[in-house]
């Protein structure tokens, strides 16, 4: 009991509450177990359009914006054609792919297009709760291409 006066007392102090009396009440939030998703490949089973796409990965973050996550660095996009297969380790850098256990987001490929809008190749909800599981391979269909994004869900 002493030890639970003891640290309620530190943590006023810590948090300038200036007493015990407004410590007491406060709501307790239990705290965010977080995961990350890695992308591992993409495998491109039909192209959208011409002899290639010119795809690249986004996510959903925390607030509902759209990130681009692949290709990390400067690249806009990887070509990928029938059979191309990619690497997609270079996106994961980005902090865009953390996420709660209990959330969600979405992972969304597209076509970059010189001319009018981008085309969507498709996009698959990823989940906190898949943490530990082995590599998830999601089929996703768009605007005639069809693609494999394969990524796990590790703790952190």
């Amino acid at each position: 009991m002493r030890k639970n006066r003891t640290a309620r007392l530190a943590a006023a102090a810590l948090l300038g509450l200036g007493g015990l009396g407004a410590f007491a009440g406060t709501a307790h939030a239990e705290p965010i177990d977080y995961v990350k998703i890695e992308l591992v490949e993409l495998h491109c089973q039909k192209n959208s359009e011409g002899d290639h796409d010119e795809a690249y990965l986004k996510i959903t973050d925390a607030n509902g914006n759209a990130v681009k996550v692949w290709p990390g660095g400067s690249l806009k996009y990887q070509t990928m054609g029938t059979g191309y297969v990619r690497s997609m380790a270079d996106g994961n850098g980005n902090a865009a792919l953390i996420l709660g256990k209990q959330q969600a987001r979405t992972l969304t490929l597209w076509d970059q297009d010189s001319f009018g809008g981008d085309d969507k190749l498709g996009a698959t909800l990823v989940t906190g709760t898949e943490v530990g599981a082995e590599t998830q391979w999601r089929t996703v269909e768009g605007s005639g291409g069809v693609y494999v994004i394969g990524y796990r869900v590790i703790d952190i």
